[in-house]
C-alpha cells in the first residue's frame, strides 16, 4: 500500500508541473519536463517574503529565464 501511495503521489506532482506549464501558455514551458523546470526554475535563488499578510517569492532582477519565471508565478498566481 505505502509503495502504491507513494507511486500516486509522484504521478499526481507530474501532471500538476505538466498541467502548470501548459497553463501558463509560454511556448518554453510547454516543453520542458519536470526534470528541467525543477532544473532551471525551482534551483532559482530567492526567498520568501511575508508582509500584509501575504506570501510573495523574491528573486535577482537577472534571473537567466526571467520570461519563463514571470509565466510560471503568474499560473501560480504570485
Amino acid at each position: 500500500m505505502a509503495n502504491s501511495a507513494l507511486m500516486q503521489c509522484a504521478i499526481l506532482a507530474y501532471n500538476t508541473t505538466r498541467w502548470m506549464g501548459m497553463l501558463s501558455g509560454n511556448r518554453q514551458l510547454i516543453k520542458w519536463e519536470p526534470e528541467s523546470i525543477r532544473c532551471y526554475l525551482i534551483r532559482v535563488a530567492g526567498h520568501l517574503l511575508t508582509g500584509g499578510r501575504r506570501l510573495t517569492i523574491g528573486s535577482n532582477k537577472d534571473v537567466l529565464y526571467k520570461t519563463e519565471w514571470d509565466a510560471w508565478l503568474a499560473v501560480g498566481g504570485w
